[in-house]
């Protein structure tokens, strides 16, 4: 059900109203990025190395799916309208602004997507870091450091949103990571 380097190994708790929902977890090492700085890092995110190359939590989970084979984007809503995220596949090392968009042309998932939204109060707002699909599997992905990032209220009701749209808790993975 999982990509090969995705595979939980626990859960991760999430308590929200009177409800508890485990969400699969998998924890992942990576090596911090000690080439060539990166003059763009989006407001001081970490740059990790992912084969020789510097990127971000979020594009090297991506690259993660893409190598099982599946396909995949950093879904980012910062600096967007409510129902138009910028879907990355690369970070080009220039300002956000400058970002280039690659859609997702499968019309299963952006129906899907936009189904959630739909639920989630009309917004993208929450919506976790990275979507991989494959075939008939679907998995939101969320990026948190080790005792650097927490959720936000704003993810739970996306969990929420999705589950109401006919995901299960599979479908989502906090993907825990640090150097």
């Amino acid at each position: 059900m999982y990509p090969k380097y995705l595979t939980p190994s626990e859960f991760e708790v999430f308590k929200i109203g009177e409800q508890i929902f485990e969400v699969p977890k998998c924890i992942l090492k990576f090596e911090k990025w000690d080439g060539e700085p990166v003059k763009e890092t989006f407001g001081g995110k970490v740059i990790i190395k992912i084969n020789e190359k510097p990127m971000f939590a979020e594009l090297a989970i991506m690259q993660y799916f893409i190598a099982d084979g599946w396909e995949s984007r950093w879904i980012e809503t910062y600096g967007k309208s409510k129902m138009e995220p910028i879907c990355l596949s690369e970070w080009v090392d220039d300002k956000y602004k400058n970002q280039i968009h690659n859609p997702i042309t499968n019309g299963s998932i952006q129906t899907l997507l936009n189904s959630i939204a739909t639920a989630n109060g009309n917004s993208f707002s929450g919506c976790w870091d990275v979507i991989g699909w494959k075939n008939d599997k679907i998995i939101f992905a969320e990026s948190k450091r080790t005792k650097k990032d927490s959720v936000r209220s704003t993810q739970n009701n996306w969990l929420m949103a999705g589950l109401k749209s006919g995901l299960s808790l599979n479908n989502f993975l906090i993907v825990q990571w640090d150097f």
